[in-house]
């Protein structure tokens, strides 16, 4: 058996999100944007958006968030982060439906 310590998968947040109240998502977003949290565990984001062609029962004004961070640990460093948590995140409350999950990549 080898005894070499495989590297970290890459990690994805997914997050799926109706919005309802646009101007609180707005400033959700720019503080989470100028506040580095991404950078900072290593992440960036794939996409964001709302799909380009809706292929097969896609929910209506169903959008979608994907970051890719180094690893699973980075990415729930950066959910769990304390300015995360307290300062940002409270400023989407009300805004929407959101759905969050971390995958792992291959």
């Amino acid at each position: 058996m080898d005894d070499a310590v495989l590297p970290p998968r890459p990690a994805y947040l997914l997050v799926t999100a109706r919005v309802s109240d646009p101007v609180k998502m707005g400033a959700y977003a720019r503080a989470l944007a100028a506040s580095g949290l991404y950078a900072r565990h290593g992440g960036h984001y794939l996409f964001i958006g709302k799909p380009v062609a809706e292929m097969e029962d896609w929910p209506a004004g169903q959008s979608i968030v994907c970051a890719h961070f180094p690893s699973r640990a980075a990415a729930e460093a950066f959910w769990t982060d304390a300015q995360y948590q307290n300062d940002i995140k409270p400023l989407r409350d009300g805004a929407g439906e959101f759905h969050i999950a971390i995958f792992e990549g291959a």
